[in-house]
Parts: structure tokens; C-alpha cells; sequence
């Protein structure tokens, strides 16, 4: 497996922001259930509600670092060619959820930003440092970007369901082993 994508396959570059992305959602949706399930200082895993939520600012801020530099690699380098079992409507099926999905891997990490400094509740990074706050508190600021950041989670569920569902139709019914050309160390 080569550093960049190939004619036949995704590179190490590409699949490892893919799988970072996969991995940094999964923990900002599992941490999210948990800090909102727990009442003030109550304890889950040994965590604080007040420290999960810096947690979820802080990974947050990290997955939209590697989306910004995702969605770079993904406009600088060529991609692969479809896989040769795609039918035409998975084509235009895939390329409009992934236009979505990008847009929503933006729209999550930054709305929850915004939510959180015009709440004026601001992001201790990873315990260790105060960042910067760079907007008023504003009441109304706060509510758009919450309500941006739930209906961004509910399309995210949405788009991956059809991206997972495409897959798991592709590996197990057409069993044309789309899945290794994203899999890491997987072999095209």
C-alpha cells in the first residue's frame, strides 16, 4: 500500500484521515451520551460531567483540525477509480452523501464551537489550557449553534447509515470486497 491513492486503491494518507474521523465521531457520540446522561458532579467512569464536556470540546476541536486537513488531501490528490461493481445510481448515490457528509463533518465541530462560546461556557483544551474566546456572549448565537449541532448529529446518522448500508451491500450481497480498498492495511 502506497503513501498516496493509486489508480486502484486509497493510500496510507487517505485511509488513516478517514479512520481518525471514524474513530474521533464514535468517541464525540459516545462521550456526548454519557456527559448529558450524568447530573452535575456525578461520575461516570471515573470522569466528571464538567470534564467529559471539556473532553468533547477538545477532541472536537482535534477532529476538525483533521477534516480541515482531510478535506485538502481529499482536493489535492487523485482519487481512485470507482470500484468496478458500482452500479450508476451508487455513483451519484455516493458522491451526494459524501458531499454531505463533508459539509456535516464541518458544520458538527463548528457549530459546537460556536454553542459554546457565545454560551460563554469557552474550551479548557484538554484540562490543561483556557483557549481564547473570540465571541460576545450572546444568547441567541448559543441556541442557533446548539440546535445546528443536534440536527448536524441526526444527518450524520443519516449519511453514514446509507454509506455503511451501501458497504455492507457491497461486501456481503455483491461480495465484491469494496471494503478493503478503505480498510487499513488491507491489500487492493
Amino acid at each position: 500500500m502506497g503513501f498516496t491513492n493509486s489508480v486502484t486503491g486509497y493510500g496510507i494518507v487517505t485511509k488513516t484521515l478517514h479512520w481518525l474521523v471514524v474513530l474521533g465521531f464514535v468517541n464525540q457520540y459516545v462521550i456526548a451520551k454519557i456527559m448529558t446522561s450524568i447530573e452535575g458532579n456525578e461520575f461516570a467512569l471515573g470522569f466528571s460531567q464538567g470534564s467529559l464536556y471539556n473532553w468533547h470540546k477538545s477532541i472536537g476541536l482535534v477532529i476538525l483540525t483533521i477534516v480541515v486537513i482531510r478535506y485538502t488531501w481529499r482536493k489535492t490528490t487523485r482519487l481512485p477509480d470507482w470500484s468496478a461493481g458500482l452500479a450508476d445510481w451508487e455513483k451519484k448515490l455516493i458522491h451526494w452523501y459524501e458531499r454531505m457528509l463533508y459539509w456535516a463533518m464541518f458544520l458538527m465541530p463548528l457549530s459546537g464551537y460556536l454553542f459554546v462560546e457565545s454560551g460563554g461556557f469557552g474550551v479548557q483544551f484538554f484540562g490543561v489550557t483556557r483557549l481564547p474566546t473570540f465571541l460576545p456572549r450572546n444568547e441567541t448565537l448559543a441556541w442557533l449553534g446548539h440546535t445546528i449541532h443536534i440536527i448536524t448529529g441526526y444527518a450524520i446518522v443519516v449519511f453514514l447509515t446509507l454509506h455503511i448500508g451501501l458497504v455492507i451491500k457491497h461486501q456481503i450481497w455483491d461480495k465484491d470486497r469494496v471494503l478493503q480498498r478503505m480498510l487499513p492495511f488491507s491489500k487492493q
